[in-house]
């Protein structure tokens, strides 16, 4: 639990974010490293300027292990760190994915084929059946549905997904601090399938600042995203478009032209958004059988099949020279274009043309029309 507990103190830092975090996890290897780092070593990380770095030693002094070590445990909380086999796959593929979760409950089935339901605070009674059968019936099939435990259409979800399988919500809050209030119940409820989950330390109270952060572990732990109810100025459309950027699908549910909660779902569909009149309309747009045999990797098991593959990928990696585990590192097996690689990476493009084809001929990565990359499967 310590290794965990360096974690938890980066992750409470004003002003590190996800980026700067693996920009610093690249330079150290692992948390520890950069506790027990000085200034002079912080400071030469890539986007970690002066004032950062003393932020980050100052910091040392008013973390205490003990006390975090209670609190986790007062509140039943674990977390999981980027560094753990349990770290959601999907959610580890986006360009900014957390680098801590807090979570209550059961991440062991987290991997498996999951859907996000999202929509309205203000809802129909139309949406209200729609969220809960529309969830009730995936999680028939074996599919996890993500939503974020809000007021309205997400809450529907959830119950619905309750009824018949697993359902996981994502806070933005600290898990100490359910909101609403009211949906106290529900997070027990979820916790005993599935888990609650957060990226804020605990303690955080539900800023709105928080949700459009909340929203994009939303879209990046599924599949895709289905708009249920939205007004124009509805949060929901902020995860589709964040399910967008991180080459999810976005599903959207027709609704009644004269209604407020109708006018951003068929805004989306008229943007290009899937049109869902029936299951089939998402499983077939996901590739999944209605008879769906869920093959998934519970946390803590690997197939042997697995094991194989991930012997030869880290006999691969430990061959790579130092240009080519930077690039490899900063992939995913969501495609990227050559322009946002250059734009992230310390290499001009003559030498990051080069690394892309060493690393494509190693068989690690593939390119895709568009000139945009990504991690071989």
């Amino acid at each position: 639990m310590e290794d965990k507990l360096y974690w938890v103190w980066l992750n409470k830092i004003r002003g590190l974010g996800p980026i700067k975090v693996k920009n610093l996890l690249d330079y150290f290897a692992n948390a520890k490293g950069i506790w027990e780092a000085n200034i002079e070593e912080i400071t030469a990380v890539r986007g970690i300027g002066t004032s950062l770095g003393k932020r980050i030693i100052t910091s040392k002094e008013k973390f205490d292990f003990e006390k975090e070590y209670i609190t986790l445990n007062k509140f039943g909380v674990k977390v999981v760190t980027l560094a753990d086999k349990c770290y959601p796959k999907l959610l580890k593929e986006i360009y900014d994915s957390p680098p801590i979760l807090y979570y209550k409950g059961d991440l062991s089935k987290i991997n498996r084929p999951s859907l996000s339901i999202v929509g309205s605070r203000k809802y129909t009674t139309y949406g209200k059946a729609i969220a809960n059968k529309l969830s009730k019936r995936l999680a028939e099939l074996g599919m996890n549905i993500v939503s974020g435990m809000a007021r309205g259409i997400d809450t529907f979800a959830h119950q619905g997904a309750l009824e018949a399988g697993i359902t996981y919500a994502v806070l933005g809050s600290g898990i100490d601090h359910i909101y609403p209030p009211e949906n106290a119940t529900l997070a027990k409820q979820i916790g005993e399938e599935g888990a609650v989950i957060s990226s804020f330390p605990l303690g955080t109270r539900p800023f709105a600042k928080n949700f459009p952060v909340r929203n994009r572990i939303i879209s990046g732990l599924t599949l895709g995203t289905v708009v249920v109810e939205a007004t124009k100025k509805s949060g929901s459309l902020i995860t589709a478009e964040m399910a967008l950027e991180q080459g999810r699908e976005v599903f959207s549910i027709p609704g009644d032209i004269t209604r407020e909660q109708s006018k951003g779902t068929n805004k989306l569909i008229k943007s290009g958004a899937k049109l869902v009149q029936n299951i089939d309309d998402i499983l077939e747009e996901l590739s999944l059988s209605a008879s769906m045999k869920t093959s998934y990797e519970e946390c803590g098991v690997n197939l042997q099949k697995g094991n194989e593959l991930e012997s030869r990928k880290n006999k691969l990696m430990d061959e790579l020279s130092e240009k080519q585990e930077i690039v490899y590192r900063r992939l995913s097996y969501s495609p990227q274009q050559f322009e946002y690689l250059l734009n992230t990476l310390s290499l001009n493009s003559a030498q990051l043309n080069t690394v892309l084809l060493e690393l494509e001929l190693k068989g690690l990565i593939e390119q895709l029309p568009g000139k945009r990359f990504r991690l071989a499967n």
